[in-house]
C-alpha cells in the first residue's frame, strides 16, 4: 500500500457528499456503457477490477449481475463508504499510478474520469502498465476519459455548480489553463457539525489528454485493438457527459 503522502487523498474531503454530488442514475448510465462494450465479451461470474472505484456504486451493480469485483481507490474515506455500498466486493487502498497486482482479472474498468486526475503522460503510462499486468490474457480494459477533442470547449466556459442539502452546502468553480491543458475545480464545502457550520476548501486538477496521446501510451505498454467511442454520439447514451470510452485488449501471448 502506498503511503498517504504519495496517494492522491483529495477526495477524502468530499467522500461523505460524493453520492449527493453525483446523481445515482449516472452509475446506471456507466453500467449501460459497460454492458454494451464489455459484459457480453467476458465469462459469466468473471472477475472485474474497478480502478478508482469511489463509493462502490458501480461495483455493487456489477455484483448484483453475478460478477466478482475488486475495487481500488486512493481515498480511504471513499473506500469506507464503498464497503457499506458493496459489502461483497473486495477493496484495496492504493493509487492507480503505483499499484501492483498479478494477472487476475478478465476486465478492468475505470469510470467517472478517474484517470484525468493523473496529470502527466508518464504517470498515465505507468497506470496503463499496472492495468496491463493485472489483466489475464485476452482481458479487456475499458475506461471513461475527458478527451481534449471532446471537452475543451466546455472547460473553457468555466462552468460552476453546487448543491444544498440539510447539513451540507457546496460550490464548485471551474477554470481551465489552455496552455498546459489542465482543468481546475475549486470546491468549497460547508458542513453542519454539532450545530455549527464548518468550511472546507479543496482544489482538484484534471488533465485533458488528446486521443493520440492516450493511444500511444496504451500501445507502448502492449494493448491492442484500441477503440475510442464518444459516449453521446457513438454509444447513444442519454444524459451522458462529454466523455469518451476507450476500449482495448491485452493480447494472448
Amino acid at each position: 500500500m502506498i503511503p498517504s503522502q504519495e496517494r492522491n487523498t483529495n477526495h477524502d474531503a468530499i467522500a461523505s457528499i460524493y453520492d449527493l454530488k453525483s446523481p445515482l442514475e449516472r452509475h446506471d448510465i456507466v453500467l449501460e456503457c459497460i454492458d454494451k462494450l464489455i459484459l457480453k465479451n467476458i465469462p459469466e461470474e468473471a472477475h472485474i477490477f474497478d480502478l478508482g472505484c469511489g463509493t462502490g456504486q458501480v461495483a455493487q451493480r456489477l455484483i448484483k449481475r453475478g460478477y466478482q469485483v475488486t475495487g481500488l481507490d486512493s481515498s480511504e474515506a471513499m473506500l469506507n463508504i464503498a464497503r457499506e455500498n458493496a459489502p461483497n466486493a473486495e477493496f484495496i487502498l492504493d493509487d492507480a499510478r503505483y499499484f501492483k497486482l498479478p494477472p487476475t482479472f478478465h476486465a478492468v474498468i475505470s469510470t467517472d474520469v478517474v484517470l484525468n486526475y493523473i496529470l502527466s503522460t508518464e504517470e498515465l503510462e505507468n497506470a496503463f502498465q499496472n492495468v496491463y499486468d493485472a489483466l489475464l490474457e485476452n482481458g479487456i480494459f475499458a475506461f471513461e476519459l475527458y478527451l481534449e477533442e471532446l471537452c475543451e470547449s466546455n472547460w473553457k466556459n468555466n462552468e460552476s455548480g453546487g448543491g444544498v442539502k440539510d447539513d451540507n452546502v457546496w460550490v464548485d468553480i471551474w477554470s481551465y489553463d489552455q496552455n498546459i491543458k489542465i482543468g481546475r475545480k475549486d470546491t468549497t464545502r460547508f458542513e453542519l457539525i454539532n450545530g455549527n457550520w464548518q468550511r472546507l476548501d479543496r482544489s482538484f486538477f484534471l488533465k485533458a489528454y488528446s486521443a493520440a496521446e492516450v493511444k500511444i501510451a496504451l500501445e507502448k505498454v502492449g494493448f491492442t485493438e484500441i477503440n475510442i467511442y464518444d459516449i453521446n454520439r457513438d454509444l447513444e447514451v442519454k444524459k451522458a457527459s462529454e466523455t469518451a470510452c476507450i476500449i482495448c485488449h491485452k493480447p494472448q501471448i
